[in-house]
């Protein structure tokens, strides 16, 4: 007996969840009908871009011998993307350190010269004649100071200023040959194209074994973590945006709107087209990828709004030219004709006639619905 009523009671707690679960899922199928306002909108073009967005060039001459990746290939700042070849660059290197040894040989020369001036005046005019201007002068300079005829002192000062120029031009050669070695390093690193920050390769304009020049286009390449609108605004359109300020967009292929905020007015407008840059921002969320078309839907000037009854676009369902929708009403799913409008500013699509306020309809009909009556 116990038994018996233990397995009632069960069955009851099972039968009561499966009836609310039933009754949940069967709401959250349906949506009211909602009163929203209805203005003037225009309905703009725009181009879903990458938050960041570089387009990378060859910097150097030369051909191409390693491509790091495809597009749609994901790197982190300082990756190799791609690589020219550098043997002729290596060769001028090893020329570049030939010289510099060179040069710093040449500067110790010079200082020893100096130094040997210094102690020993007139030591190479000596040592070319044996030592004898060194003894002529012991007899000649004493007598030649006394005359007036010449002045050895003034000699012995304009020999070590000849030393210090040769001293001063073997530094400047050995800076130039430093400063050529600095420039062939940075030409070899200018050969290997690197990633600026974390993104993915949007599109490669390249193969190897390609012969580039500077300047040539070698990748365009963003960080798709985060995605922006791009849009051409008329002028007379952009008057009514802020920054901040929420809109609705519809993505390709998509009836539903997704809000947009906007990010960022260009202060100046294209002489020839008369049209604005402004960027848009897009919830992370979005089911966007760059390059996808977007319409924005752009408010008019103008305050006139009319409040109107709507429901989501999904609900309306288009049977030839007349567009239908399923209310449900005691229990019971009814089909019902509707004129459908503009689009409200809560993205829902306005109704003129068909429905009431607060009345339940369905928020994603299919074909295998069926009516009850």
């Amino acid at each position: 007996m116990k038994i018996s009523v233990t397995k009632s009671l069960a069955g009851c707690v099972l039968l009561s969840l499966f009836t609310q679960t039933s009754i949940a899922a069967s709401i959250a199928q349906y949506v009211a009908v909602k009163s929203s306002y209805v203005g003037s909108f225009t309905s703009l073009g725009g181009t879903v871009i990458p938050h960041r967005e570089v387009n990378l060039v060859a910097k150097m001459p030369g051909d191409i011998v390693f491509i790091a990746g495809e597009e749609g290939d994901k790197f982190k700042k300082g990756n190799d993307l791609a690589r020219q070849d550098i043997d002729a660059l290596l060769a001028k290197r090893d020329q570049a350190s030939a010289q510099i040894a060179s040069a710093e040989a040449g500067v110790r020369n010079a200082q020893m010269q100096l130094y040997n001036e210094r102690v020993n005046p007139n030591s190479q005019s000596n040592a070319m004649l044996a030592g004898m201007p060194s003894i002529i002068g012991m007899f000649s300079d004493p007598m030649r100071s006394m005359t007036g005829e010449g002045d050895s002192s003034f000699q012995k000062r304009t020999n070590i200023f000849a030393m210090n120029t040769q001293l001063e031009t073997a530094k400047n050669t050995h800076t130039q040959a430093l400063a050529g070695l600095r420039e062939l390093d940075e030409n070899i690193s200018n050969a290997t194209i690197i990633a600026p920050f974390d993104g993915v390769i949007l599109r490669k304009m390249v193969e190897v074994g390609q012969l580039t020049q500077p300047g040539v286009p070698m990748f365009l390449y963003g960080d798709t973590k985060k995605l922006q609108i791009r849009a051409e605004v008329p002028s007379r359109l952009a008057r009514t945006l802020k920054k901040g300020m929420k809109l609705n967009a519809r993505l390709d292929q998509s009836n539903d709107f997704t809000v947009i905020t906007v990010s960022r007015i260009f202060p100046m407008a294209d002489v020839m087209g008369h049209t604005i840059t402004v960027k848009f921002k897009l919830p992370e969320s979005a089911p966007a990828s760059p390059g996808m078309y977007v319409e924005i839907m752009i408010p008019e000037s103008t305050n006139n709004s009319i409040k109107t009854l709507t429901i989501p676009a999904s609900a309306i369902i288009v049977r030839g030219s007349l567009p239908t929708v399923y209310v449900q009403k005691n229990g019971l799913l009814k089909m019902r004709f509707v004129r459908v409008g503009d689009v409200a500013d809560n993205g829902w699509s306005s109704i003129l006639s068909g429905v009431y306020p607060g009345e339940m309809v369905l928020r994603n009909p299919t074909s295998a619905i069926t009516i009850r009556k």
